[in-house]
């Protein structure tokens, strides 16, 4: 299955409105998880504020129809002396 693919048919309209949109079906943890990445691209600013990326390559996607993003990003930094 392609979930891309959904609800293509132009012969069939349909004003669904679940997957990845905002209707009744909206993942009702998305408000959680911007907060969660939120607070921690916060914390990790404050702690490494001279994180760069670590090359001028662009960044591997993962290749797949349902998960997308970003495979690796290296990074460089200055470690924290402890």
């Amino acid at each position: 299955m392609l979930y891309p693919s959904a609800i293509r048919d132009e012969h069939q309209p349909n004003n669904h409105v679940a997957f990845g949109g905002y209707g009744a079906h909206f993942c009702l943890g998305a408000s959680l998880a911007r907060l969660e990445l939120r607070v921690m691209f916060e914390e990790l600013l404050r702690r490494l504020p001279d994180i760069e990326l670590a090359s001028d390559a662009a960044l591997p996607l993962r290749p797949s129809n349902f998960i997308v993003g970003i495979e690796s990003m290296p990074v460089a930094f200055t470690p924290l002396g402890r």
